[in-house]
């Protein structure tokens, strides 16, 4: 079993002072009240204004899960010390052979009133096996070879090589695993991202579009019973406006706040100010097809003249860490904190690369970025350090959120600030982003060399060898720097001082925490 881890527009400082807080404008939709009746949590979405789909194999967005993970269950979940412990699975016991059997809960019933039982695990799996569903998580399961439902509340499954992370991706977490209902979505293929039916502690009760998303407590919920009848998820495009919210009791709960802001809040007694290390990586993605990012010296010139430490402080504003590479801290296996002389900042190394290249002072190219907080800044920051020291002409392109992920995965881009938030195991920071067959592998580089690396890395149930196969992996792709590794940023969440019973975990959580929040 794979372990995942151990262990700005208005002023801020009118904005953070007494916790009042600006006015906004009702956040609650229609019914334009700005204080939520008792026995709603209001828990507000901040940075993002876009949902798709809240249906768990085609959900690709940090924003789609913080929903998905209160409207259903995965076989397991994980524990406060990041440990899949079972969840819709009553336990798991491992065949000699390799095969996982699990033994389902009795007495498990979906929102539609139907019973769960282990045709829907073997629908679910199967389902997200399939390539007609295009599922971005396809990966996670790729190796399962055989689902065998020798009983109704039994699942047997058995791979076609030994796979290290599959335990971690059968959980609650960002894997697309979530437990569906094959009547629920045998009815309406195709809008079941908008009616979703899970076994979840909360249900949909309404959406509006780029606005708010309602849930009302499920009544038959198998563990304890929510403790708040309702939950309304305003979805908010700015984290100050979140935080404004917040100080102006228009919210209970933010999942994320701006990085400057955090100092002044764990200051304010009006405010509790969650935050560890996050499992999370933020680099530059690079089009390694198209000019001047088809140059390998060139894109080894571009992360030679950045400086991850003034980035972790004007942008993060010490929130976060520098990172060599794209696997976070808490991946403690995996990581290797030594520096790596292509990812550490060195202005001579960094032009005498640029003269090897094709490609030299005057060059231009764009940098695609969203928003005006600190995605934006990141591509600021990043274009200003290397025309400072290359003499290169980079520029900033600022878009909407969803356009620029539609451009990256399209290829229509040169070079983009890109990040992933929530992913659980190594295999989904090297796997997913560099191998050849990787889904956010959007830099389009091929390197058969370190596919192997990678397939081995997958394959390989010793926790240290696995995490030394991930270490060497990293030197070897840093040579052809085919994406531009920067940082790792804390992970917070905001909550006002009468709300308590949500628990913080380094992938992000947020959904999932709903059933166990009061507020008194």
């Amino acid at each position: 079993m794979n372990q995942a881890a151990r262990g700005a527009g208005l002023s801020r400082r009118s904005l953070l002072a007494a916790g009042t807080g600006a006015a906004l404008a009702p956040l609650t939709g229609p019914r334009g009240a700005a204080l939520a009746a008792p026995g709603v949590l209001r828990a507000a979405i901040s940075g993002y204004n876009v949902i798709n789909t809240l249906d768990p194999a085609v959900a690709a967005l940090i924003p789609e899960y913080y929903v998905i993970w209160s409207l259903y269950n995965g076989l397991l979940k994980f524990d406060a010390q990041m440990r899949p412990v079972p969840d819709l699975a009553e336990s798991i016991q491992v065949a000699q052979d390799g095969v996982l059997e699990f033994r389902l809960r009795r007495g498990v019933t979906f929102h539609d009133g139907s019973d769960f039982t282990a045709d829907d695990v073997k629908f679910t799996l199967e389902r997200l096996l399939d390539e007609n569903t295009r599922s971005p998580n396809r990966s996670k399961v790729s190796a399962i070879s055989l689902i065998e439902v020798p009983d109704p509340f039994t699942v047997r499954i058995r791979t076609s090589a030994p796979f290290a992370p599959l335990l971690t991706f059968l959980t609650n977490a960002r894997t697309g695993t979530q437990i569906l209902s094959r009547k629920a979505v045998m009815a309406d293929p195709a809008g079941f991202g908008r009616k979703p039916v899970g076994t979840g502690p909360y249900r949909l009760r309404s959406w509006e579009a780029n606005q708010a998303i309602r849930l009302a407590a499920f009544p038959g919920y198998f563990d304890a019973a929510p403790k708040i009848p309702e939950v309304e998820i305003p979805l908010i495009a700015e984290e100050t406006s979140g935080v404004t919210a917040l100080l102006g009791r228009q919210v209970d709960l933010t999942s994320t706040a701006p990085f400057a802001d955090i100092p002044a809040l764990e200051k304010n007694a009006a405010v509790k100010v969650l935050k560890q290390p996050g499992l999370n990586t933020r680099f530059i993605s690079l089009n390694n097809l198209k000019p001047p990012f088809d140059d390998v010296h060139f894109r080894r010139a571009v992360s030679l003249a950045i400086n991850r430490d003034v980035l972790v402080r004007v942008v993060l504003f010490g929130e976060g860490f520098a990172t060599p590479g794209l696997i976070p801290p808490s991946l403690t296996a995996a990581y290797d904190p030594a520096p790596k002389p292509l990812s550490t900042f060195n202005a001579a190394r960094a032009k005498a690369e640029l003269a090897k290249s094709k490609y030299g002072p005057g060059t231009k190219a764009t940098i695609l970025t969203w928003g005006s907080g600190w995605w934006k800044r990141i591509g600021e920051v990043v274009a200003a350090q290397v025309n400072q020291v290359l003499g290169t002409q980079l520029t900033v392109e600022v878009t909407e959120a969803n356009t620029v992920f539609s451009r990256i995965r399209a290829g229509d881009y040169q070079a983009g600030t890109w990040g992933w938030l929530g992913m659980i195991d190594p295999d989904e920071y090297s796997y997913d982003l560099l191998h050849s067959d990787g889904w956010r592998n959007f830099a389009q580089y091929k390197n058969p060399q370190l596919d192997a690396l990678l397939i081995r890395a997958r394959q390989e149930l010793d926790p240290a060898k696995r995490g030394a196969l991930y270490r060497e992996s990293e030197h070897l792709w840093l040579e052809d720097m085919p994406v531009i590794p920067l940082f790792c940023s804390n992970v917070h969440n905001l909550l006002a001082a009468n709300v308590s019973g949500f628990t913080q975990l380094p992938y992000a959580n947020f959904g999932d925490q709903f059933a166990t929040i009061t507020i008194g």
